[in-house]
């Protein structure tokens, strides 16, 4: 005989019954979190096969003028802690972290000119990357009316000028 599970034995208040006498758990967000979580780990690109050189050379010429642009004007910040990288993969999968998600206080800058050039950096010296998808027209409209740049995103910046920095030294 199979035991029969009522809405009184579940292991959640009677409350998260759901109408019509569903007796199904509840759905936790949490869960549904971490899988979305671990997904994104799954996903992570692996930057080994990338042309470094051709990194760097986008890096040198374009890239880095971009980032300065994007500080041009503001008032240096000192800032807590040093951003390391340990070889040029990591460095590269830092860079993409900071420059394509958000952080508390500074939205993904993934629409900033030196994030649309770092996305084409990468799509064009890594076989396979794809990264974040960026509306180009729509995103060159909005570079061009952001005038405020907060703290947050500031720092955020910084650190990516520092990974940038390290990646061009690592041979």
């Amino acid at each position: 005989m199979v035991p029969v599970t009522t809405v009184e034995s579940m292991p959640f208040p009677r409350s998260a019954v759901r109408a019509e006498g569903c007796t199904h758990p509840p759905e936790y967000p949490l869960k549904k979190i971490f899988i979305l979580q671990l997904v994104g780990l799954v996903l992570t690109y692996n930057f080994t096969d990338c042309d470094f050189k051709k990194i760097k050379e986008s890096y040198r010429n374009i890239i880095y003028q971009e980032l300065n642009n994007y500080t041009k004007g503001t008032k240096a910040i000192d800032f807590d802690h040093f951003v390391y990288c340990e070889d040029q993969p990591d460095c590269l999968s830092k860079i993409q972290s900071l420059t394509f998600e958000g952080r508390p206080g500074c939205a993904a800058p993934a629409r900033e000119a030196f994030a649309v050039r770092t996305h084409a950096a990468l799509a064009a010296a890594c076989p396979g990357y794809r990264g974040a998808q960026i509306n180009n027209t729509q995103t060159m409209r909005k570079i061009r009316k952001r005038q405020i740049k907060r703290k947050e995103c500031l720092e955020q910046v910084t650190y990516l000028k520092e990974l940038w920095q390290r990646l061009s030294r690592i041979s």
